[in-house]
């Protein structure tokens, strides 16, 4: 509810009073609550994650220690609490730099934007007080 509010008013209020740091800031926060809800549901499919590549490491990479998938299961059950600390540090540090770079790089864009809307163009042709009308010679 809370989220609808301020994506529903605040932002096109802060948009109408030019109030662009708000309206970033709102973005900007808005990114970042959905990043930290999603590193918390990759925390609950973690498990069936970990199955799944065992499952497959074991069918196509090592078949001939396929006797040893009962052991990796068990390590993997009794490392779990260690390894979900693990993955939420993973998980948030790579979304951080995929945030981070993904924000670099729009600020970059729209730095180069705003140059191109201040002067214009590359070049400029400016005509010195002169007698002809003839102008570029």
């Amino acid at each position: 509810m809370i989220i609808g509010f301020v994506t529903y008013y605040l932002v096109p209020l802060s948009y109408y009073y030019n109030q662009f740091g708000w309206f970033l800031f709102i973005f900007d926060a808005l990114l970042i609550i959905i990043i930290i809800g999603l590193t918390f549901i990759s925390v609950l499919i973690f498990e069936y994650v970990e199955k799944g590549l065992l499952a497959i490491l074991m069918w196509t990479c090592a078949r001939r220690d396929s006797k040893l998938k009962d052991l990796i299961s068990k390590n993997l059950d009794s490392h779990r609490k260690r390894n979900s600390k693990t993955s939420i540090m993973f998980t948030l540090a790579l979304s951080f730099l995929i945030f981070s770079s993904a924000t670099f790089k729009l600020l970059g864009s729209l730095i180069q934007a705003e140059l191109v809307v201040l002067f214009g163009s590359d070049l400029y042709v400016f005509e010195a007080a002169s007698k002809s009308n003839v102008f570029l010679d």
